[in-house]
């Protein structure tokens, strides 16, 4: 069995066709998930891309890896304990040609747990100079299809990381207004507001402009399933595609507008809410739609039962072939970020903003703040919402304490099962992790 993990970056579950968005974005991921298994409750376990790529690759929540940042510009950071092992590692461990299609290597930190494990890492971003992003499909692409044709006779983890569609929308200009106008899927939220699913309150829409819109990230998904598309049809052609367990996730959304943001700050449903598809004939299911809470920490495990591999190393996340054979894995999903938590359970979702984050917060939370509010209730400040009844989570119900007080205690008790006996909150410390790392070379 062959093992393709591709992870595509600020990918929201709803903007994918097969997650029931009325748009035709995914056509091709759309048929991975007829002929697999798609996880209708799939969510990340930290944001945003740091967090998010630390526990698909770990297994492990934040609170356990330390790693809630993403430090795309800060030099000498915190690195990942080199006791974590990657899911690289233990593949290649375990017999499998590692190779990994990724930049992450390129954030002005440097990473080194998203090389950790790789046989060959091919960055196609051509530069040693630290960067942002952002590296088109098309361009990773090129450096991709050969590697397969060459390496399609060996046993493989191919690990592929796609930017679209991240900001910002540089996709061929084929893609650029291709979903431009069109009806727009009105829909009545049971509290009573009109809203466009994927898009948010009817009058709260974001209306874009030339560089920054709904319509061209709406582009940008159709173009990286083309993407997606293209290393498809070279499995196929090579006679390896029905050996290769296709995985299909993201490291979080984006919030396109709701909620007074853009991008991906907060733990609302448009950031956290991320899609899991899977694909292995004779080995799973094919057109199931599974219920139940799966998360990014299930990656890892996953994997390692279908490829029939064994480790003493204890995981956060559980193998999913037990949610596909009807069983429940958790009772709840915990999502992580710097400075808050959320709990979804069931109807209601409780997101936590611990009170040292209000210091001082960027940019990006100060508008979030500023629009969300969250009110200040036992030292923390919160949001309670019903996203069944409030599906766009805009209607704050902190007066339910009730309910406040049975989901912070679950959280509470989430976390300390997550703690080693004596040891602090992460929360507590957030800027131990931000503080420039002593490097002894430069003392010298």
């Amino acid at each position: 069995m062959n093992v393709l993990l591709f992870v595509i970056d600020t990918l929201r579950a709803d903007h994918l066709s097969c997650y029931g968005y009325f748009r035709n974005t995914s056509p091709t991921i759309d048929r991975i998930a007829r002929e697999g298994v798609l996880f209708e409750y799939s969510y990340a376990a930290g944001i945003a891309t740091g967090p998010g790529f630390t526990s698909i690759i770990t297994g492990l929540y934040p609170i356990r890896s330390k790693y809630y940042i993403t430090p795309w510009n800060i030099p000498n950071t915190y690195q990942v304990n080199d006791d974590i092992p990657t899911l690289a590692e233990i593949m290649w461990d375990n017999g499998y040609v590692t190779a990994a299609f990724d930049n992450l290597i390129n954030f002005r930190s440097h990473p080194k747990h998203f090389v950790r494990g790789y046989e060959y890492y091919v960055n196609a971003t051509k530069t040693s100079k630290w960067i942002h992003h952002h590296l088109v499909g098309g361009e990773l692409n090129r450096r991709l299809i050969p590697w397969i044709r060459q390496h399609c006779y060996e046993k493989f983890f191919l690990f592929v990381h796609y930017w679209d569609p991240h900001m910002p929308y540089n996709q061929p200009s084929g893609y650029r207004k291709v979903f431009s106008g069109g009806e727009l899927k009105v829909e009545k939220a049971p509290i009573g507001y009109e809203y466009v699913p994927g898009w948010g309150r009817l009058d709260q829409i974001f209306k874009g402009d030339e560089k920054k819109s709904i319509d061209l990230y709406d582009g940008e998904i159709l173009y990286v399933d083309s993407c997606v598309a293209e290393v498809v049809e070279t499995l196929d052609e090579k006679g390896v595609l029905d050996d290769t367990l296709i995985i299909i996730t993201s490291d979080h959304g984006e919030q396109l507008g709701q909620h007074g943001l853009y991008g991906h700050a907060g733990l609302h449903e448009s950031v956290v809410k991320i899609p899991l598809i899977m694909r292995l004939p004779d080995r799973l299911p094919q057109g199931l739609r599974v219920k139940g809470y799966a998360q990014q920490v299930d990656v890892v495990p996953t994997i390692l039962d279908l490829a029939q591999i064994e480790t003493s190393y204890r995981f956060d996340g559980v193998s999913l072939l037990e949610l596909i054979k009807g069983r429940r894995i958790r009772d709840y999903a915990v999502v992580e970020t710097w400075g808050e938590r959320a709990i979804i359970d069931g109807d209601w979702k409780l997101i936590v903003h611990y009170e040292k984050e209000f210091k001082e917060p960027g940019v990006e939370l100060k508008m979030l703040l500023d629009e969300v509010k969250p009110i200040p209730y036992k030292g923390v400040r919160i949001e309670l919402y019903n996203i069944r009844d409030d599906p766009m989570e805009v209607i704050n119900l902190v007066e339910r304490k009730d309910k406040v007080d049975e989901l912070l205690e679950k959280l509470e008790r989430w976390i300390r099962d997550h703690l080693e006996e004596g040891e602090a909150d992460p929360m507590e410390i957030l800027d131990r992790y931000l503080s420039p790392q002593p490097v002894e070379w430069q003392k010298r």
